[in-house]
């Protein structure tokens, strides 16, 4: 039975996700006005205290307003395919219907608490990355304190996101470990099911292993000799790889236990019809073979199938496009800089 409740109130971060899905076309276009909230924020300033010509723009600032919508943008694409995994895979759990609402509620909605310590760690992430920034970046002085001023709400709105995204996806792939334990009607011959959360789970490390990118190739400047914002982006692609894996290995560990069972079981039939063939063979009932014979083959064919059956819950493009997206940035951005190397200044 599914052992889980909604009795708690939503925190701030699932009722802003909440309150912008409630929108027409479900609120996609309020990021992209938040990323404009901030830009015109932060070149305001810079164009009225004449730190920058009117109509020119600053890079970093550029760059850096992008963090925060896109946060709340991946957080709210991966709900959805949270609420989509778990229709899928709500069969294999063998658990009635009425009980879904309650295991719906769980992934999309994280209880509070988390917004005050969150903020906390934003502020103080936000003030070291700009202490730790070269002056090349936002100069020194007077000019380094209006920068500040201009940088504040970016930086310190898209941390603060980004530690509650991160206590969300925590919170969500647990559960995901979580209803793979518990559910009660796995059948390792269904895959879609099986393959359901892998959906969630793919996206999720994506979202992180893209705003790594991100912040390694467009936002590269402000990460030269920053040890904060570099220790954050480590921490970034790191969590984007646990992400995918972790949550599903409990499943598979059920699925290689319960593969294992199943070829135990038919290895101990295939004995007996091989011993009931061997039988009537020595017995010269050799016209009564026919039908042992007919099962023995059905039996080894059953093992074969047995034996392809998957123990890793994603079909095997999710994987490989998966370790594509991770690599190809790489292997791209070093040929990029083995040919500049070569080419010289």
């Amino acid at each position: 039975m599914a052992s889980i409740t909604t009795r708690y109130q939503p925190g701030g971060f699932s009722r802003a996700l909440g309150s912008v899905a409630a929108l027409p076309w479900r609120g996609w276009w309020v990021f992209p006005l938040l990323y404009g909230a901030l830009f015109a924020w932060s070149h305001g300033i810079l164009w009225a205290t004449g730190r920058l010509p009117l109509g020119t723009f600053h890079p970093v600032f550029v760059v850096s307003a992008f963090y925060a919508p896109y946060t709340l943008a991946a957080s709210a694409y991966i709900n959805r395919a949270a609420e989509r995994a778990l229709i899928e895979f709500w069969p294999a759990t063998g658990w009635p219907e009425a009980d879904r609402e309650a295991w719906r509620f769980q992934f999309v909605t994280s209880p509070g608490g988390y917004g005050l310590p969150a903020f906390g760690i934003a502020l103080l992430v936000t003030i070291i990355a700009f202490q730790q920034s070269p002056p090349e970046v936002f100069g020194s002085g007077a000019d380094r304190v209006i920068l500040f001023a201009a940088y504040l709400p970016i930086a310190l709105l898209g941390y603060w996101i980004v530690v509650l995204a991160l206590a969300h996806t925590i919170r969500q792939l647990r559960l995901v470990a979580r209803i793979h334990r518990e559910a009660a009607s796995i059948d390792p011959f269904d895959r879609v099911p099986l393959y359901a959360f892998s959906s969630v789970t793919v996206r999720t490390g994506l979202a992180y292993v893209f705003s790594g990118y991100y912040t390694l190739t467009v936002n590269g400047a402000f990460q030269a000799g920053n040890l904060v914002a570099i220790a954050v982006l480590g921490a970034v692609f790191a969590i984007g790889i646990l992400c995918f894996f972790l949550p599903l290995w409990g499943i598979h560990d059920r699925l290689v236990r319960e593969k294992d069972a199943l070829m135990r079981e038919l290895d101990r039939r295939h004995g007996q019809v091989g011993e009931e063939l061997y039988r009537r063979i020595d017995a010269g009932q050799f016209e009564a073979t026919k039908a042992v014979g007919e099962t023995l083959a059905a039996v080894s064919e059953l093992r074969k199938r047995i034996v392809e059956v998957p123990t890793w819950p994603w079909r095997p493009q999710v994987l490989s496009g998966f370790i594509s997206a991770l690599l190809v940035p790489v292997a791209v951005y070093l040929l990029t800089r083995a040919v500049a190397a070569q080419i010289g200044p």
